[in-house]
Parts: structure tokens; C-alpha cells; sequence
């Protein structure tokens, strides 16, 4: 009995011993862990939460970089009702949203479709239309602004059409907003493909199969399998492609500055002027603010809408 006792003793005390140094490794893991995210979690919290907090509260203060910011509660946010070049703003940069979201959808999608299809030249093609994504967007916007010079080279190839040896391409109120959107289209589709290549390469084949042996074409085929399975990846291109789209600075910046007469002033130009040339930036942090929300709020709808944690191969 006595030998007994003294054994589970034994046990009792070697469990608490295995059960110490379990705890011990465990918490040394998460120090460990700690100590290897620390440096990200720094990086985030000094160049993206802090300044988020700080253009916050700079959106509720008068403060023009010539003295410190004076709290002025919503009185920035008031003034943007009847700010001419913001309202100005919001329609030029919900234009252009339309203009590069809605055809990067589609144009992207078809041409996506077409890319996973075996034909002769596919993979030189795939490199023609992929190159635009290896520039940055400075590269492309000086590209474009030497190829759209009222004498450059899109000039001369559309002469035929025009009947005019140079045409502003840049400089007209009418086909400068057409001219941004077409490049950014331009720039953006190919980005796009792949990520809806990806898409397409992940829907099981099974299913079209089964599809075929039901009598279902090509067209029944893409309505039923085809776009229901890319949700996840549809959501993705929506969103992303809609946060860039309201974003969109440097081919205004670079090719027009906003002209002419403020066509193609976007509110992420217009946010660039007030804090850098007009020196307000209350008015700026406001109008970055509003955008904030703006965009959070289209985000959240579009996946209220797409519902894509509801996809399922199974």
C-alpha cells in the first residue's frame, strides 16, 4: 500500500513536471512567435494605423501647415457640400470608376476564357497582353502622354478616321476622361486575366462533363458552372479593381494635372492640391475621410451582393 502511495506520488509528480514544461514550451513558442511578427506589426502600426488615426482627427481640425491644426469638429465635412471642386471631384471620379471597372470585368473575363484554350500563338499573345502589368504606373502614364501628343504616334494612325493631322487628345473636355479611361483599361485588363485564369484553372473539369453528357452548351455551361464557381474569384476583381479605380492619381497627375477645366480632376488629385498646393490639409484629410467611407461602404455591399463564401465544389 505504502509502495503504492509512493508511486502515484511518483506519477503525479512527473505529470506536473511534463504538464510544466509543456506550459513553459508553449509560452516560449509565443514568445518566439511574437518576437518574429513584431517587426510587420510595427511597420503596420507607425506607417498604416497611425496615420489613419491622425488623417482622421487632421479631418476635424483647420490646418493649413503655417500654424497648428485647431479643432474644428464636422466643419470640414460641412464645407465639402458646397465645395464646388469636391462635387466636381465626386462626378469626375465616379465616371471614371465606371469606365474602368465595368469593361475590366468583362473585357478581362472573355479574354481570360479565351487564354485557357489551347490555339495556335497562345503564349505569345499571353505575353503581349501581360507586359502592361511589369510597368508602374508613372512608366505608362509618360508613355502614353508622348504616344496621345496632338502630333504623336495616335495621331498619325487615326488620321484616316479624323481627317486631321493632330488631334488634342489631352486637351479636349470631351476626349480627354475617354482617352484616361481607355488607358487604364489598357494597363489594367492583363492584371486582371490572370487573376481570372487562376479562377478558371481551380473549377473542376468534372463538372463540364457532366454537363456535356446532360445536353448543356457552351453558353448553359458558363451560366451555370462557370460564373456561380468563380464567385470567390469575382468578388476579388470587383472589389480590387473598384478600391483602384477610386484611387486612380498618377495618369491624371502625369498626363493632364486635372485639365482641362477640371475633366479629369479625381478626388484623389483633388486631395493632392488642397494638402500640397493649397496648403488646407483639413479640407484634404476630410475629402480623404469621405472617400474612406465611401469605398468601405461599396465594399461591403459588393460582397453582401456576391455572397462568395457560398461557393462550394462539393
Amino acid at each position: 500500500m505504502a509502495q503504492q502511495q509512493v508511486s502515484l506520488r511518483a506519477d503525479t509528480k512527473r505529470s506536473g513536471i511534463q504538464t510544466a514544461l509543456r506550459h513553459n514550451l508553449i509560452f516560449r513558442r509565443g514568445i518566439y512567435g511574437i518576437l518574429f511578427i513584431a517587426p510587420a506589426m510595427i511597420f503596420f502600426l507607425v506607417f498604416n494605423l497611425y496615420p489613419m488615426v491622425n488623417g482622421f482627427y487632421l479631418s476635424l481640425t483647420n490646418y493649413t501647415l503655417l500654424r497648428p491644426p485647431r479643432f474644428i469638429g464636422l466643419g470640414n465635412f460641412i464645407g465639402l457640400a458646397s465645395n464646388t471642386q469636391f462635387i466636381n471631384g465626386l462626378k469626375v471620379t465616379g465616371l471614371f470608376v465606371l469606365g474602368t471597372t465595368i469593361p475590366k470585368w468583362i473585357l478581362s473575363l472573355g479574354l481570360a476564357l479565351l487564354f485557357i484554350r489551347q490555339f495556335r500563338g497562345r503564349e505569345t499573345f499571353k505575353v503581349i497582353y501581360f507586359t502592361p502589368t511589369l510597368l508602374s504606373g508613372v512608366v505608362i502614364s509618360l508613355v502614353w502622354k508622348l504616344l496621345l501628343h496632338p502630333s504623336g504616334l495616335v495621331s498619325a494612325l487615326a488620321q484616316p478616321f479624323t481627317g486631321k493631322s493632330e488631334v488634342f487628345w489631352l486637351a479636349h473636355s470631351s476626349i480627354t476622361p475617354i482617352a484616361l479611361i481607355a488607358v487604364d483599361n489598357w494597363a489594367g485588363i492583363p492584371f486582371y486575366i490572370i487573376i481570372w485564369i487562376a479562377g478558371l484553372v481551380g473549377i473542376p473539369r468534372e463538372f463540364y462533363e457532366a454537363s456535356l453528357i446532360d445536353g448543356a452548351g457552351r453558353w448553359q455551361a458558363f451560366w451555370r458552372i462557370t460564373l456561380p464557381l468563380l464567385r470567390p474569384t469575382t468578388l476579388f476583381v470587383i472589389v480590387i479593381s473598384t478600391i483602384g479605380s477610386f484611387q486612380a492619381f498618377s495618369l491624371q497627375y502625369i498626363m493632364t494635372r486635372g485639365g482641362p477645366s477640371n475633366v479629369t480632376t479625381t478626388i484623389a488629385l483633388l486631395v493632392y492640391n488642397y494638402g500640397f498646393n493649397y496648403f488646407r490639409m483639413g479640407v484634404a484629410a476630410a475629402m480623404s475621410v469621405f472617400m474612406f467611407a465611401v469605398i468601405i461602404t461599396l465594399t461591403l455591399i459588393q460582397i453582401r451582393s456576391v455572397r462568395a463564401e457560398e461557393t462550394s465544389y462539393t
